[in-house]
């Protein structure tokens, strides 16, 4: 073995973002067949440690046919701001989706949240508590999100926002390893 790839080998960093690329896509089959590109999408929020901003989760937001993430840090998990994200990364970028699912959060499922669905002509659907599957898309990019943060913060998530826009990008252009 070479310098080079003993290196590479022995790299705890490298061995993380390794672990984060395993993984098989997730716009094959199912459900979202019926949709075309932007009309569907799942949504949650993740915490982080808060940073020098203020921010403290995000909204992230993936595409269902095509697995791609939105993302947008907010200091607090609230419905004023689930609005303000989805406007800002989805609507504004992609077009009004038809179909927006989330878990049924108070940030998600409240009288706000309803209102803007209706006016915007977008159909909300929340998972079933506790029912993995209902929700795995987000889920799963969530946790691939935080480990390729984890994996260019050294190891912690403590200065988060400094990597955060090029996370979201390697998680977007990763690839597939089958």
């Amino acid at each position: 073995m070479d310098a080079i790839s003993q290196v590479i080998h022995q790299c705890e960093t490298c061995a993380v973002i390794k672990q984060a690329k395993r993984v098989k896509p997730l716009w094959y089959g199912g459900r979202w067949l019926k949709y075309k590109y932007g009309e569907a999408w799942q949504i949650d929020y993740i915490t982080l440690p808060q940073s020098r901003q203020g921010k403290r989760y995000v909204l992230t937001m993936v595409e269902a046919t095509t697995g791609w993430l939105e993302t947008y840090p907010v200091p607090h998990a609230t419905a004023r701001n689930t609005i303000l994200g989805l406007e800002k990364q989805v609507l504004w970028r992609h077009g009004t989706p038809e179909r927006t699912e989330s878990d049924n959060g108070t940030h998600f499922r409240n009288n706000l949240i309803d209102t803007w669905a209706k006016e915007h002509g977008i159909e909300w659907v929340y998972h079933i508590p506790y029912h993995a599957p209902a929700s795995g898309k987000i889920e799963r990019y969530n946790g691939l999100l935080k480990t390729t943060l984890r994996a260019m913060g050294g190891g912690t998530l403590k200065h988060w926002d400094t990597h955060f826009a090029k996370a979201t990008w390697l998680v977007n252009t990763r690839g597939s390893a089958n």
